[in-house]
């Protein structure tokens, strides 16, 4: 498949079968990690591919309930209760790639995006549908986030910059969207 092909192809997909990718097709994926360019080429994003579905949904509600506090200007910290009750940012994925990057380094978000966005490509490339979810605030902020964290094995000075849900699309692949973005100024 043609780069192009593929920037036209891929959508952002929120609804999934309940079948997972198979490890040695997401190793095939993860690849363009060694590919992808990063500031300083400082390679420092670390990748935690989830598949715990507790874990999953967790940071998915602490992700929407996070989000929509910051868009109501709120920047503490939900709690418990009020993630519990959200809905996962994650829908249904089966898997969910995140992307760690050190909290005191400026580029850490666009290092993770630029791998998400690649990360996405080689996906739809193999017939595996994705989701970018971007970060505003630490989703894993929280107590129990926190201890998740740990168990991943990424240090405390680390914090979630992006994620990238996979799986294979439900139902009819989206469609297009209409786009256009403002006219380019050549100066």
């Amino acid at each position: 498949m043609e780069l192009m092909e593929a920037m036209k192809g891929r959508r952002s997909v929120r609804n999934f079968q309940d079948r997972m990718v198979p490890e040695t097709q997401v190793r095939d994926i993860l690849k363009v990690m060694d590919f992808s360019p990063n500031a300083g080429n400082r390679n420092s994003i670390r990748t935690v591919v989830l598949t715990n579905r507790d874990g999953i949904e967790y940071i998915g509600k602490a992700h929407t309930t996070i989000i929509r506090n910051f868009n109501r200007g709120i920047v503490s910290l939900p709690t418990e209760e009020a993630i519990e009750k959200s809905p996962s940012a994650f829908h249904n994925a089966p898997m969910v790639v995140a992307l760690f990057g050190p909290k005191n380094f400026y580029f850490s978000p666009a290092d993770a995006y630029i791998l998400a966005q690649n990360m996405a490509l080689a996906a739809y490339e193999q017939g595996v549908s994705t989701c970018i979810v971007g970060e505003v605030l630490n989703s894993l902020g929280t107590e129990k986030g926190q201890a998740l964290q740990a168990a991943f094995g990424i240090p405390e000075n680390f914090a979630p910059q992006a994620y990238v849900t996979m799986g294979y699309c439900k139902g009819p692949y989206p469609k297009r969207p209409s786009r256009h973005y403002a006219d380019v100024i050549y100066r």
